[in-house]
């Protein structure tokens, strides 16, 4: 085991031997080199990415999904056009067959177009292959919430930082992958995108951080430095934690990540982003001292220990200052809804 300040390292890991509360102890990404080294797609990509691709059409559900493609010129990052109005790609609905036949007739090609599957639930996309792609989950965090498996594939490929609500368990299984993490208190120098449109659901950021502009984003160079950069090969998987912001690149002609998403509330607790939302359009543009009010009331029911707007209170009148279970959230629910139609 070796640790730092910004990454913790395990050596010797298997995935039926996972720390999972070492991970979550961390509070920081955790590298956990050669992982799933056994799964037969890292095997297979041992030999050539030929070998992988036969694997991946033997599994083929012919299901078609949602593809991103973008010219040679955007040099394999997909983002933001200049107005930041849409995207530098196209996306379109299609099948791994016409992908791969894609990627395959322009393999020799030094310049080509760039193609990037992300997000395929493993199960929809190659459900032969959930089985043998797998970890063992077996800790009290995932009772009643097994995390959800996806496959990410394409050519070379950036998607731009940033974070994602779900815990995350990355695993590189054909090409080299890099991730660049940044905690989540750097985002005010990450220069986030539009709330709309996104790229794939989450605010990206603007800066290229292979070629920073710092007269365009000064900021980004605190960033940088911040930032903790972890390199895999096929068989290396990464955690990390919920809201981490990170830009991951696919850095060779043909690209296999399997990854595990899982969230740790309820689903009565609802979308913290309708919440921000919400406080950007009632608070954002109040006076600087009401504000700083608000920002006194947040910290004391929101961020601060709940026992203490209880302590004092009478057990019957504690409603939804009390435990956020169902019930109560269905009536806070219906008490928004009923302010939100006035």
């Amino acid at each position: 085991m070796k640790s730092s300040d910004t990454l913790l390292v395990l050596d010797n890991i298997t995935p039926d031997t996972i720390p999972f509360d070492t991970l979550f102890a961390a509070g920081k990404p955790v590298f956990m080199p050669g992982l799933v080294k056994q799964w037969p797609l890292v095997q297979a990509a041992d030999g050539a990415n030929d070998e992988v691709m036969q694997q991946l059409a033997l599994h083929d559900s012919q299901q078609p999904f949602l593809c991103y493609r973008g010219a040679p010129e955007i040099n394999a990052r997909f983002g933001y056009n200049e107005q930041a109005t849409g995207f530098n790609f196209n996306s379109y609905r299609t099948n791994f067959a016409q992908v791969l036949e894609a990627i395959r007739s322009e393999r020799s090609s030094a310049e080509h177009d760039y193609l990037y599957v992300n997000s395929l639930k493993l199960n929809d996309g190659f459900p032969g292959l959930a089985a043998t792609h797998s970890l063992n989950f077996d800790h009290p965090e995932f009772i009643g919430n097994q995390p959800v498996a996806k496959i990410w594939l394409g050519t070379e490929s950036v998607a731009a930082a940033h974070f994602d609500q779900p815990k995350n368990l990355a695993c590189c299984v054909a090409g080299r992958r890099r991730f660049t993490l940044f905690a989540p208190e750097q985002v005010k120098n990450l220069y986030p995108g539009p709330l709309h449109p996104t790229p794939g659901g989450q605010m990206v950021t603007m800066a290229n951080l292979d070629e920073p502009d710092f007269v365009r984003h000064p900021r980004i160079a605190e960033a940088l430095k911040a930032a903790v950069v972890v390199e895999m090969e096929p068989g290396d998987a990464l955690y990390y934690p919920a809201m981490w912001w990170h830009e991951v690149a696919a850095l060779d002609r043909f690209n296999v990540m399997i990854n595990f998403w899982w969230m740790t509330g309820q689903a009565h607790q609802g979308n913290p982003m309708d919440a921000m939302l919400h406080a950007m359009m009632s608070l954002r543009d109040k006076p600087e001292a009401e504000k700083q009010a608000w920002r006194d009331l947040f910290d004391y029911y929101v961020f601060g220990n709940p026992a203490n707007v209880t302590e004092h209170l009478p057990a019957a009148s504690h409603g939804p200052l009390g435990e956020m279970n169902d019930i109560n959230a269905r009536r806070m629910r219906a008490m928004l809804l009923k302010n939100l139609n006035r």
